[in-house]
């Protein structure tokens, strides 16, 4: 229901996220943009916002440049943005740093679309060249899903930008295509975006590009700090240039300004599906993916859990009786309810089920199918009688789209029968690995996966439980503030089974 309510912040719509001082200098320290060596040095920040990189590149031109240069060297210093009032602000706030040496600057700070500048968005690939090419690149690119983007501006960036060509991408991973197109042969670039291109699928095509092209310099992984003060991100700040190495500097953040650190041999992360990243040189394991020997599945997906699933309160015949959040107290027929496990919350096999799914399914030749209405309303009349009181709500989900099998059907048709049977139950987000047996074949599951398996499952639990899936899982899955890791299929089913 909450799809018909859905809003969006302004940060999340625009992308607007300013970036802490210290993370840029940081970035301005580790591209080099240091000492009296930048004087006379092109530099952009292709999305500068209200001028928060900008102020700092100036303050340190400033430094260096003699005072009757000055004026000529704040001219090498760019900036782009689509937001006029952003751009307003970051002009005044250059203005001020230079109002003790009374000059005055035709500042190159423009309002434009940086990713529509059409020339740059065509030359890595190309060979089209761009009116400017700069010498340090740096900022802190909007991260604006491709969904939350018009038609139009969805369709020019993923005709426009490779790294983009790939699903549900972010418009961040263009500015990467972007730097590259704008540097010179020798510059350099820095960014500080989400760290979640070293494992998405949407971000595929930027890892490649660094393997093969072999251009990172330093890899600076924030994990689940926050660096932000109005946003929840997971960051990493990354240099790259244009220049082939052998080996990048991988920094893992223990707090805002302390570092483990190590080079990684591009060998390393060559031909992998996704990025693990790690302070420690992980030695080669010989086994066979869990994918490979395993199934997993999502559980059910109703759209509507709070109307669906309901507490046990005692049987009656029958009956039950459950709690529904929506109208207390209520008694089911037994034969419509499923006993089911929120695998997101579980935490061992001996636990009791205590909540029931109103099930309106019935197995025909070995699979579940929807009740028809008028047999559902005859055989079980307290179920449907139910369902009709909620109707209104059932009808809102999914944008309010009619539900192609009917009204009273789940939300979605996944896991109807594939979340039955003996299955190792886990959640969605962890601290730790924590796989759980649940040998009841009666019930479901939802909120999370299930790993169905022909062979040894305590031998399988065993493995899955380990350390070497604890430290497979830190330094390959998603960060979430708290030190929570994600537990998603496509990264699991990676793991090997010795």
């Amino acid at each position: 229901m909450a799809s018909l309510t859905k809003t969006y912040s302004k940060e999340k719509l625009t992308g607007q996220i300013f970036t802490p001082a210290f993370i840029v200098n940081k970035i301005l320290d580790d591209i080099g943009f240091v000492g009296p060596d930048i004087l006379g040095k092109k530099i952009i920040d292709p999305a500068c916002g209200d001028g928060r990189f900008l102020e700092k590149i100036v303050a340190r031109i400033i430094q260096f440049s003699p005072k009757e240069d000055l004026a000529r060297n704040l001219r090498f210093v760019y900036g782009w943005d689509i937001d006029e009032v952003a751009v307003k602000e970051a002009i005044a706030r250059l203005n001020r740093l230079i109002k003790p040496f009374d000059i005055r600057v035709k500042w190159k700070i423009t309002v434009t679309h940086s990713l529509h500048q059409a020339n740059a968005a065509r030359d890595l690939f190309s060979g089209h060249k761009p009116v400017e090419k700069f010498d340090f690149i740096v900022g802190n690119p909007p991260y604006i899903r491709i969904q939350h983007l018009d038609a139009n501006e969805r369709k020019f960036i993923q005709n426009h930008f490779r790294f983009c060509q790939s699903g549900s991408t972010d418009i961040y991973i263009a500015f990467y295509e972007l730097a590259l197109n704008l540097l010179k042969k020798n510059g350099r670039a820095g960014y500080i975006t989400p760290n979640t291109f070293f494992h998405t699928d949407t971000a595929k095509n930027l890892r490649r590009h660094f393997e093969t092209r072999q251009n990172l310099i330093q890899i600076t992984n924030y994990g689940h700090i926050q660096l932000f003060d109005d946003a929840t991100t997971y960051s990493a700040i990354v240099i790259f240039d244009r220049e082939k190495r052998d080996k990048f500097l991988y920094q893992q953040a223990i707090d805002k300004t302390t570092f483990k650190k190590r080079f990684v041999d591009f060998t390393e992360i060559k031909g992998q599906k996704f990025w693990q990243l790690s302070i420690n040189r992980r030695k080669p394991i010989k086994g066979r993916r869990l994918g490979d020997l395993a199934r997993i599945h999502v559980g059910i997906t109703t759209l509507a859990d709070k109307i669906y699933m309901m507490r046990f309160i005692e049987k009656d015949g029958d009956y039950l009786w459950l709690q529904s959040k929506h109208h207390g107290a209520i008694k089911i027929e037994r034969e419509v309810l499923k006993p089911i496990i929120k695998a997101s919350i579980i935490k061992s096999p001996d636990e009791p089920i205590r909540e029931f799914v109103l099930f309106p399914y019935k197995k025909v030749g070995g699979r579940h199918q929807i009740i028809p209405e008028d047999e559902l309303k005859k055989k079980y009349p307290m179920a449907y009688a139910y369902l009709r009181q909620v109707k209104p709500l059932l009808d809102k989900r999914d944008n309010g789209r009619p539900n192609p099998v009917a009204w009273y059907a789940f939300g979605r048709t996944q896991g109807l029968d594939t979340t039955f049977g003996e299955k190792i139950l886990f959640s969605p987000m962890n601290k730790e690995p924590n796989f759980i047996l649940s040998r009841n074949k009666e019930a479901t599951f939802y909120s999370g996966y299930c790993i169905k398996y022909d062979g040894d499952y305590e031998y399988l639990l065993k493995q899955l439980n380990s350390e070497r899936m604890k430290e497979y899982i830190q330094i390959t899955a998603r960060d979430f503030r708290g030190g929570w890791k994600a537990y998603n299929k496509k990264i699991v089913q990676e793991f090997l089974i010795t």
